[in-house]
């Protein structure tokens, strides 16, 4: 198997189109194309259906998938841990999380961490997907990775996804009492076939009977930060996870009783990098910080 086409193939199936994985790697589409046809030839299968709108993996291709992110990522950790001084706290720590956590939880908290260990660069990844596989992260701060064997994943923190909306939202269309109250609100929710750590809108079932269809939502969003604006700005109500941040916003959680699904993240690294000071000693610095 050739490393290098290897590598272009993760790389397309990562991007979804030729296009932006050429942009990613610098490299001409008609290159990389030609580049996918010959790994195609070598392995023998079809490994992408061409689409009008980007490159979908066949099942082969999945498997392929699957191989490429857990053998690039051992190489790529290899890589690191033998160029690595592991008695010292210096060089870049590569640290993938989704975007709300590394805007509002990882950020904040890395000022001080770097003051004290002024050898320590960052690159902070944001992923708005799920995250199956560190890729070339040093780090993952996120839900729990299953099917890939050599890591290491500790709990950080529980999220537990509430209700939230703005008081003048609240004086205005009154405060629900129970789950069927929702029925008559301005929900705001993901949009479909976006992911979300529940992989579906729990505002929009809560409360309401299996026999019936999910309620409607008024408006829909692509990101947390777009969800929590638009509740601070009165336009309706959203789930939300109970982070500092948001809970200090100045949003009123609403029926604090009625509590949604738990979503644990935890700090996830290679388990050959469990020497590492630096990753050890970040993991023993943010397991204090909590939520």
């Amino acid at each position: 198997m050739d490393l290098e086409l290897l590598k272009r193939f993760y790389i397309v199936a990562q991007e979804g189109t030729l296009a932006k994985a050429s942009e990613r790697i610098h490299v001409v589409p008609s290159a990389l194309t030609k580049s996918i046809s010959d790994f195609e030839y070598q392995m023998k299968t079809q490994l992408f259906n061409r689409l009008p709108k980007g490159m979908k993996l066949t099942p082969q291709g999945e498997r392929l998938f699957a191989f490429a992110a857990q053998f690039l990522s051992q190489a790529e950790s290899f890589e690191r841990v033998f160029n690595e001084k592991e008695d010292e706290i210096e060089g870049e720590i590569r640290i993938l999380t989704t975007p709300y956590v590394g805007t509002h939880w990882l950020i904040p908290h890395m000022k001080e961490f770097l003051k004290k260990h002024p050898k320590v660069t960052l690159q902070i990844l944001l992923n708005n997907e799920e995250i199956r596989y560190l890729g070339g992260a040093d780090i993952g701060i996120c839900p729990f990775i299953s099917q890939q064997e050599n890591l290491t994943q500790e709990l950080l923190f529980p999220l537990t996804i509430c209700l939230f909306a703005s008081s003048a939202y609240l004086k205005e269309m009154g405060m629900p009492q129970k789950p069927e109250d929702l029925d008559r609100h301005h929900l705001i929710a993901y949009k479909e076939n976006f992911y979300t750590l529940l992989q579906k809108n729990w505002i929009l079932y809560v409360g309401r009977s299996t026999d019936l269809p999910p309620r409607k939502p008024y408006i829909q969003v692509d990101t947390l930060d777009v969800m929590v604006q638009s509740a601070l700005h009165g336009m309706g109500i959203i789930e939300a996870p109970d982070f500092s941040s948001i809970l200090n916003s100045g949003l009123v959680q609403i029926m604090p009783d009625v509590i949604g699904p738990q979503v644990p993240y935890y700090f996830t690294f290679s388990e050959n990098r469990k020497k590492s000071k630096k990753i050890t000693r970040l993991l023993s610095y943010l397991a204090t910080k909590g939520k």
